[in-house]
């Protein structure tokens, strides 16, 4: 094997367990996946638990480079490692964004992450029958009788990370306002632009928004949600094109869009 080979940059991204050909379960598993993929760097997928990560959560990955592998947990600041030491190139950087944009990108990450996906997350495990779709989902793969244990306590876990957030405060008519309320201001954004800032590839949030579309389209656990973007051609057509962009193998997403039939 060569020095170079040797010395080329690999990302372990270890997550939630995920089929090959669909997106994952974990809306920041998917959100790092979708930048690893964007940026061309050598990666693979890794299975674990977030009782078995670092800080009790996932995504975490192992980053190898320079001959060491570097452990980081957060999505947001694996990618920061990334792009701060050279191993992929920032995408707004490549984009010529101005710092006015870039701005208004992190306004809407923050906006998309916490609490948009929050008040999504919320339905997928506070209410029943939803919680009885996503955990098997989630664990399926895990063999009776760990299984139900392990979703018992993840369930737990999460509804009470959930409730000191705040959002697990609040009704289900009111978490689900906040998802109306961001699936009107994103297809308003949207509305008319290949990518959010006009530019001729996709940016950070063009990414991440695409991620949390494709993580929310993928599952059966989040109906209220999936019911009002399935029925929007401005939302489908960008995850579409995203998809086919990036992950092509998404077999069943795509063919749940095109189901869909609001896309001429």
């Amino acid at each position: 094997m060569s020095t170079e080979l040797k010395s080329r940059p690999h990302v372990v991204l270890w997550g939630v367990a995920k089929p090959p050909n669909a997106p994952s379960s974990s809306g920041f598993c998917q959100k790092l996946e979708t930048f690893l993929r964007f940026s061309g760097i050598s990666y693979e997928v890794g299975e674990t638990i977030p009782m078995k990560a670092p800080k009790g959560k996932v995504p975490f990955a192992d980053i190898k480079h320079d001959r060491k592998t570097v452990t980081i947990s957060d999505s947001h600041f694996i990618i920061r490692y990334l792009v701060e030491n050279g191993l992929i190139k920032d995408p707004d950087v490549a984009a010529g964004l101005t710092s006015a944009q870039k701005g208004e990108s992190r306004a809407w990450q923050a906006y998309i992450e916490e609490l948009l996906y929050s008040a999504i997350v919320r339905d997928r495990w506070y209410i029943d029958e939803n919680y009885a779709v996503t955990a098997e989902e989630t664990f399926g793969s895990i063999a009776w009788p760990v299984r139900p244990i392990i979703s018992w306590f993840f369930r737990r876990k999460l509804m009470k990370s959930i409730w000191n957030a705040g959002m697990g405060r609040r009704s289900q008519e009111e978490a689900q306002s906040l998802q109306k309320e961001a699936f009107e201001a994103l297809e308003a954004r949207l509305s008319g632009h290949l990518y959010f800032h006009d530019s001729e590839q996709p940016t950070c949030i063009d990414l991440i928004v695409y991620a949390f579309l494709a993580n929310t389209l993928a599952t059966s656990g989040n109906p209220y949600w999936a019911d009002m973007v399935l029925r929007n051609p401005t939302l489908l057509a960008f995850t579409k094109r995203m998809t086919t962009l990036l992950f092509p193998e998404y077999e069943l997403l795509l063919r749940r869009i095109e189901e869909a039939g609001v896309l001429s």
